[in-house]
């Protein structure tokens, strides 16, 4: 005689249960730090999609240009001239011993923006800028 049963499987559900506990908190850092990197993403160094868009990337060659001329000069007063003398409009400057702060104006495609940009050192120039509002 021949038996036959019915058989359901069933799924252990018990690994897969608590995968959004793992899932959710890194896609959550992920959007975060994508939110915190497109607001301003020459200063964090990623000009590219889907971060930056046209005038970003226009902001960074014009910041990428200021940044060269910054450490090929060998005095820092000059640099505000130099920077100047490119197209960029330098809006305010001041030269210390070994540092320097200048606010400058670049024009891009949806207008102009402006960055504070800090030079350190006279050897081994260390340049960091920071979008600001004109």
């Amino acid at each position: 005689m021949q038996r036959l049963a019915l058989v359901v499987r069933r799924t252990d559900r018990g690994r897969g249960r608590y995968r959004w506990l793992l899932v959710f908190p890194a896609v959550l850092v992920l959007v975060l730090t994508a939110r915190i990197v497109s607001t301003d993403p020459v200063g964090y160094g990623v000009p590219f999609w889907p971060f930056a868009n046209g005038s970003d990337r226009v902001e960074y060659l014009v910041m990428d240009h200021v940044t060269s001329v910054v450490r090929t000069l060998r005095r820092l007063d000059a640099v505000p001239s130099a920077v100047a003398a490119e197209g960029v409009e330098v809006l305010d400057a001041r030269v210390g011993a070994s540092s320097m702060w200048m606010r400058v104006r670049m024009h891009v495609p949806d207008g102009s923006r402006c960055r504070e940009v800090t030079v350190l050192g006279d050897t081994g120039v260390q340049v960091n800028s920071r979008r600001v509002d004109c």
